[in-house]
């Protein structure tokens, strides 16, 4: 598959479906009765994005009605505002050609690589990988939380005699190991894409140390940051790399791209 258009967005304030009231305090309840038996609640005034709303809106810019979807790969890490809707169903019915679609989660940065891998599985004509994130727990929490709303979008073409978009995944991987796998996966995906822009998480980074010359990604969006970098690029191949250290996923992917159709 070769990337064929890509749009990135940063979304500010709420969503619009924090505007009802009666939502509003649903999910607040929803969210309540979850972690309740953690000891903690609800934050007192519930915010943050949907991810069918950022993503609706990235698919509006990014897939023309006259270039039909037939496949469509959610990927996202925590939860959003609108718990109980089924948001790859949601988008299905709002992208072009109505496609299939499913998400994927619990997998931490690795998502959107799993997302490419079933992409390039299903063997499909045309797909739409979507990357979101938003900043704001509905819930009490020490953790970490990103530092804008962001979402990227990616439609991929299959393009015959090319290998356009390879990736590689390695579960389970202590920090210790990272570098001899690191370079390995790189030295595999640069043989078909020797000039390709090296792009590299924040968290990568810091624990490969003679990692090659790249364009470092900051902390702070640990779902869309390297595919933000990709979204924006110029050049005809960009070789990405992400390291999840809770989880201990270690991922990178090559994409090619018909440049005449990236914005």
């Amino acid at each position: 598959m070769r990337l064929v258009r890509a749009g990135r967005r940063a979304f500010t304030g709420n969503a619009d479906v924090l505007a009802d009231d009666d939502h509003r305090a649903q999910v607040t309840d929803y969210f309540a009765d979850l972690v309740r038996p953690f000891g903690a609640g609800p934050v007192t005034d519930l915010s943050g994005q949907s991810y069918g709303e950022m993503a609706k809106a990235l698919v509006a810019e990014v897939v023309p009605a006259a270039e039909p979807v037939d496949l469509l790969v959610l990927a996202f890490s925590i939860h959003d505002v609108w718990p109980g809707r089924a948001t790859a169903t949601y988008l299905s019915h709002v992208c072009p050609g109505t496609p299939m679609s499913f998400a994927v989660c619990d997998q931490g940065s690795a998502s959107p690589f799993t997302g490419l891998r079933v992409i390039g599985d299903y063997g499909v004509r045309r797909a739409l990988l979507v990357v979101v994130e938003q900043g704001a727990l509905p819930y009490e929490s020490a953790a970490a939380t990103p530092l804008a709303h962001r979402g990227v979008a990616m439609l991929y073409e299959e393009g015959a005699g090319t290998r356009a978009t390879e990736v590689r995944q390695y579960p389970d991987v202590v920090p210790e190991a990272v570098p001899e796998l690191a370079r390995r996966g790189v030295a595999e995906l640069s043989t078909g894409h020797p000039g390709a822009r090296v792009v590299l998480s924040d968290s990568l980074a810091a624990v490969w140390p003679d990692h090659p010359d790249h364009t470092r990604v900051p902390a702070g969006q640990p779902m869309t940051g390297v595919w933000w970098h990709l979204a924006g690029a110029s050049e005809d191949a960009v070789l990405v790399g992400d390291y999840d250290r809770d989880l201990r996923y270690l991922c990178f992917a090559v994409v090619a791209a018909d440049q005449s159709s990236v914005d």
